[in-house]
């Protein structure tokens, strides 16, 4: 490619001249590269302001409406919509949409807010699901296959207002099987571990220690969170999502 046609050429070319102190070589780098960057954020920000913004918003609008069709709905739906928190709620999924999800996403958005206008919720829910749709946005799709595949294997452990002991995670072959479920996704055990971690990072799963006679601890073990367990059946029940493992085997 030619220096013509090199924007980045062109930048060196026109700071030959060494700079004579640090402070000559950063502005030499702000004046060469913010018209350039500047440019890029300017068309991203218009991006966003486009047209299509208001294709988005009756995409997850007609998703809400066709997810409240299929449940049984009543009266209390539409006194929840008038809440603030519900209110608070939707502008999250706003925001995400004009910041570019996709379609997938943007569905996933539409299943959480259903969800909130048919199901009473408190404060702190709401917060939750507030969470649930930045989660959405911001992870991958294998990001959530690694989500799904600790749902299919550990959704009986996890239950609401019981304990749940790290010993009950590795009774019998469960674990074992969950590592197997891994391979089966595809990924490398590195990969997994590192997506695990990311949902860690939003409070999805949880990491577990094992000591040396319960095996091999240099193997990293996780385990789903009621959070974890409530955003799937979200995206179950009212998405309509279908779970790539659909069976527990104990």
């Amino acid at each position: 490619m030619s220096d013509i046609d090199n924007p980045i050429a062109q930048i060196k070319k026109g700071a030959e001249k060494p700079p004579r102190t640090p402070g000559d070589a950063i502005a030499v780098g702000m004046i060469s590269w913010i018209p350039i960057i500047g440019d890029k954020i300017k068309k991203a920000l218009e991006s966003i302001r486009g047209q299509d913004k208001d294709a988005r918003i009756e995409f997850l609008l007609t998703a809400i409406v066709e997810q409240l069709e299929v449940h049984d709905t009543d009266i209390d739906v539409l006194k929840r919509l008038d809440q603030p928190e519900f209110n608070r709620l939707l502008s999250v999924a706003i925001e995400r949409i004009f910041f570019g999800a996709n379609q997938r996403k943007v569905k996933r958005f539409a299943a959480v807010v259903t969800e909130a206008a048919i199901n009473e919720k408190t404060e702190q829910e709401y917060e939750d699901a507030a969470s649930f749709i930045r989660a959405l946005d911001e992870l991958s799709e294998d990001d959530l296959r690694v989500l799904k595949l600790f749902f299919h294997y550990q959704q009986d452990l996890v239950i609401e207002r019981h304990a749940m002991p790290h010993a009950i995670f590795f009774d019998g072959t469960r674990m074992t099987r969950l590592q197997e479920g891994i391979l089966q996704l595809g990924m490398q055990i590195d990969d997994a571990n590192s997506r695990s971690n990311r949902l860690v990072g939003y409070g999805l799963l949880l990491p577990l220690e094992r000591t040396q006679a319960q095996g091999d601890i240099n193997v990293k073990y996780f385990r789903m969170t009621l959070l974890g367990k409530r955003l799937m059946l979200i995206l179950i029940k009212v998405g309509n999502e279908t779970p790539e493992f659909r069976s527990v085997r104990s």
